[in-house]
């Protein structure tokens, strides 16, 4: 039987560099990749963001694989590098990571507003491009509340 380790979260440095190796990998090769941008919206700041974000933090490490690359990006954002997954596959994920966090006695409480967008690098283009992209549809989503 296999041991798996939970992932251990990323600096910002080291997910950036890493974004950056695997947009290199399907620029050269076409290799798949894909990042889940996930934003937490309705949370006060503080003690209760803290412990929503930790909560969110744990759904992670126990849904990504372990060659998944994660940061928190903000206080309650994070990102999910996932190498070798399109864009069906990025989804299945943050569909169960949904589940799993508002499953979660302590990651769901009302009026929390989970938000998971998908960046996958088109077929021509870059995943720093889509990632790109997807920070902007965010951003639009989150002015639009």
């Amino acid at each position: 039987m296999r041991v798996r380790y939970p992932l251990e979260l990323d600096t910002r440095h080291d997910w950036q560099a890493a974004v950056r190796r695997e947009g290199a990998r399907h620029v050269r090769y076409g290799r798949a990749a894909s990042v889940l941008l996930i934003e937490l919206h309705g949370v006060s700041p503080g003690a209760p963001a803290d412990r929503i974000a930790g909560a969110m933090a744990d759904t992670i490490r126990a849904q990504a694989r372990e060659t998944d690359r994660a940061m928190r990006g903000g206080a309650l954002s994070f990102r999910v590098l996932l190498p070798e997954t399109g864009g069906r596959a990025a989804r299945t994920l943050a569909d169960r990571l949904e589940r799993a966090f508002l499953a979660r006695p302590d990651g769901g409480p009302e009026g929390i507003d989970l938000c998971i967008d998908v960046a996958t690098a088109p077929r021509n283009g870059s995943l720093e491009g889509a990632l790109a992209e997807a920070e902007q549809r965010l951003v639009s989503e989150t002015a639009a509340r």
